[in-house]
Order: C-alpha cells, then structure tokens, then sequence
C-alpha cells in the first residue's frame, strides 16, 4: 500500500493484519489507544452514543480523549443503488479510502471548508475485497442540506424565504471557492453540503464533504466548472421528484450568484441549455423507474 499511495507528511501508515491505516499524526496515539485499530468494533461500541448523524446509517460522534471536547464522526462506508440491496459495505480494491484521506489533506491548503479527516481504515474481507472506514473531526452544531429543507416547513414563510435565500448564496460562492482551487468534487449532492450556523450572522458557514473521488488541478475548465455545477442540480431535482421543498427561484439563485464569478460558465450554460434540459428529463425519467423498481425489490408481494 505504501508503495502505491503516497501518505501525506501530517500522517502515517500502519498496517497490522488485515488492517491498513492512515492516520494524522496529532491524533495518532489517542485514537490507537481508543481501539481505532478495529475500526467495526469501535463503531459497534458507540452506535446508541447520544450524538449521532444520518448517513448511510447513522454515524456516531465519538468523544476524542484527552481532546477538550471534540469528537470525531466515524463512519462506515456503504454502497448506494439498486447494488445496495444485494451488497451493501463490501468494496473491491482498496485505494478509495486513502484516495479521500489524500484528497483532503490538499484540500485543506486550499481554503476550501470542509471536514478534517482524522483516519482512514482499509479492513480485507477476502483477495481484493475489503471494508472501508473513514474518521473525520465533526463540525459542530452542523447539518446536511436536506435535514435543513426537512425541517423548514416548521418556520415561518418570511424565515424560509430569508434563510433560503442567503443560504444559496453562500453554497454558490462555496463552489465557486472550491473551483478556484482547482477542486472538481465528482459526488457534489445536498447530503455533501454542511451549514454551519454563525451567532448574529444571516448567512451561514457552508463546508463541503466527501472528496474521495476528486480531481485536483491547477485550473478547472469552463466544461468541468459546469459539469459540477449541474450535478449538483441534479441532486436538487432528485429531491423534489421526492417531494423536497426547493422552487425553481432557489435554483435560479444559486446558479445566478454562481454567473457573477464565472461569466465564461455562464456563456457555456446559456450556448446549450437546451440539451442539459433535454438530458434532465431522461433522469427523472430514470430515477422515476429506478424508484419502482426499488420498492418492488423491498415489497415484491405489493
């Protein structure tokens, strides 16, 4: 493994088995001595801890010790899909843990906000097959896009429009951050996008997760830039096929305050919108069956 990957200097490799670890160097020894050397087991210990998150499965928010209070998030990673229901934590290969410890490392010089990781854990099943754990330092008091739209039907109209507002504002200029840096964040969807509420401010801290199968380059291209741009809107239109609060308006938003920074993306986008609209109703049309078919898999007697 050391000799395919090369471990960033704040991190170290162990390997122990059917283990094989990276892990930052300030953490190191605390979280060794937490067991984080059996990654399924640490987990296991703490799944009814009082702080968890909603992934795939919950997450718990393990307390570091010795730390002051901060906790890392640990997760195991789960396939997503229609394979989900066939085979749903078993990998094959073996990088893509360390792609993302790598990934985030860069990602940090850069000034883009997002979560630290702490550890990445490859545990072999059999030959090439493996699970995949991976340890990050939790932003509190945070939560993911759709557990922010969940929840706005519980507001009052004009709160809803206010935060909605400054809210796409702020994930536009994330991305834009983010594409500066070089960044194209191949899984960019409402979950990869975390709020941060600030004291007495309107617009929030956006930070973006889930870089494990980026691409870093020096500069991205008008293509990429929108490629990114749209995928993420397709995670947006998920969402509302399922009945998601998001209007066109909050679209238009985000997509208007990212224009102000990119024109050259915006000619791109003006050029071909008609195809991407046209390529937009073949997924709904795709996620509509993928759909049925999911729930004919859950109740086959139905």
């Amino acid at each position: 493994m050391s000799k395919e990957i090369e471990v960033p200097q704040s991190c170290s490799l162990i390997k122990d088995g059917k283990l094989t670890l990276v892990i930052k160097n300030a953490f190191k020894e605390t979280l060794l001595r937490q067991g984080i050397s059996q990654p399924h087991t640490l987990i296991a210990a703490h799944h009814t801890t009082d702080k968890q998150y909603k992934g795939r499965g919950l997450l718990p928010a393990i307390l570091i010790q010795e730390s002051n209070g901060k906790r890392m998030v640990a997760k195991q990673c789960m396939r997503g899909g229609l394979l989900r229901f066939i085979n749903k934590d078993i990998f094959w290969g073996g990088k893509r843990p360390f792609r993302e410890m790598i990934a985030n490392a860069h990602i940090l010089t850069k000034g883009i906000k997002t979560t630290e990781m702490l550890a990445a854990a490859h545990y072999k099943v059999l030959g090439p097959l493996y699970r995949t754990y991976l340890f990050s330092l939790e932003i509190p008091e945070c939560i993911d896009l759709i557990t922010f739209f969940d929840r706005l039907p519980q507001k009052p109209p004009q709160q809803r429009f206010k935060e909605k507002a400054f809210l796409f504002e702020a994930v536009a200029r994330a991305f834009v951050t983010m594409h500066r840096g070089g960044i194209y964040h191949r899984d960019l969807h409402l979950k990869n996008i975390l709020i941060q509420k600030v004291h007495g401010e309107d617009t929030p801290e956006i930070f973006i997760i889930d870089f494990d199968k980026a691409m870093c380059k020096d500069i991205l291209t008008p293509k990429e830039k929108l490629k990114n741009l749209l995928r993420f809107n397709r995670s947006i239109e998920k969402y509302k096929l399922g009945g998601g609060r998001i209007t066109r308006g909050d679209q238009c938003r985000l997509f208007k305050e990212y224009f102000k920074y990119n024109s050259d993306v915006y000619d791109l986008f003006h050029k071909n919108i008609k195809l991407y609209s046209f390529l937009l109703r073949l997924r709904r049309a795709k996620w509509m069956m993928g759909s049925f078919t999911a729930q004919r898999i859950k109740n086959p007697a139905s």
